[in-house]
């Protein structure tokens, strides 16, 4: 397998971070993590959604590929393929990738051989920063996760982004996010968690002029 991934670029859309972020923010003592899906455009990886996948322990190999067969069928349904994993650690400073997050988006790579693995930097998160807070790695030839570089990842709409993000915080909003942990106990709950998507497109239509 060539190492196709070391050079492309990996653009980051609103609802990705917005949803991680909240996730983080409705388990704030815990580890959360989930999956990355996104498409592909003028060879530019595009993450545009994100599956809140855990916070009550590591997810078990077993487990988690039931879920990755699960959101595999969904986004090929939206026309969008599995890109990668995403982490936040418990602890405020930590922001290494753990063995689950290794083992995880290595996983992921037999979807996907450019997926990334996003880092949160909890230290970081409530900050008004210029700059994301989370690092993207992806995987080398020799198989190791490595930071990507910089100038290959890219945010459209940073500003706009930290403002809804904002909004969605001081409305609680991250008390009606579902992860598969959730939704394992009570299947009904929306794991896709499409009323929140439907909340942030309507925030960033309004700050466009367009609601």
């Amino acid at each position: 397998m060539t190492n196709s991934g070391a050079m492309s670029e990996v653009e980051l859309s609103t609802r990705v971070y917005v949803k991680m972020r909240l996730h983080a923010a409705r388990y704030p003592h815990c580890t959360v993590s989930g999956v990355l899906v996104g498409c592909r455009g003028n060879g530019c990886l595009m993450l545009c959604d994100c599956v809140p996948i855990c916070h009550l322990s590591p997810p078990l190999a077993l487990s988690l590929e039931v879920a990755l067969t699960q959101i595999d069928s969904w986004s090929n349904l939206q026309g969008m393929f599995i890109a990668g994993y995403y982490q936040a650690n418990s602890g405020l400073k930590d922001i290494s990738p753990t063995y689950t997050a290794l083992r995880s988006a290595s996983l992921i790579t037999e979807y996907q051989e450019d997926a990334v693995l996003l880092m949160m930097n909890n230290e970081h998160l409530s900050l008004n920063t210029g700059v994301p807070p989370l690092t993207v790695l992806h995987q080398n030839s020799s198989k190791e996760w490595v930071p990507k570089e910089k100038t290959l990842v890219m945010w459209g709409h940073w500003e706009e982004t930290q403002r809804i993000t904002r909004q969605l915080l001081k409305a609680k909003a991250y008390r009606h996010l579902v992860d598969f942990d959730a939704h394992l106990d009570d299947i009904r709950a929306d794991w896709t968690n499409q009323d929140l998507n439907v909340e942030i497109a309507r925030l960033a239509a309004a700050a466009n002029g367009s609601a």
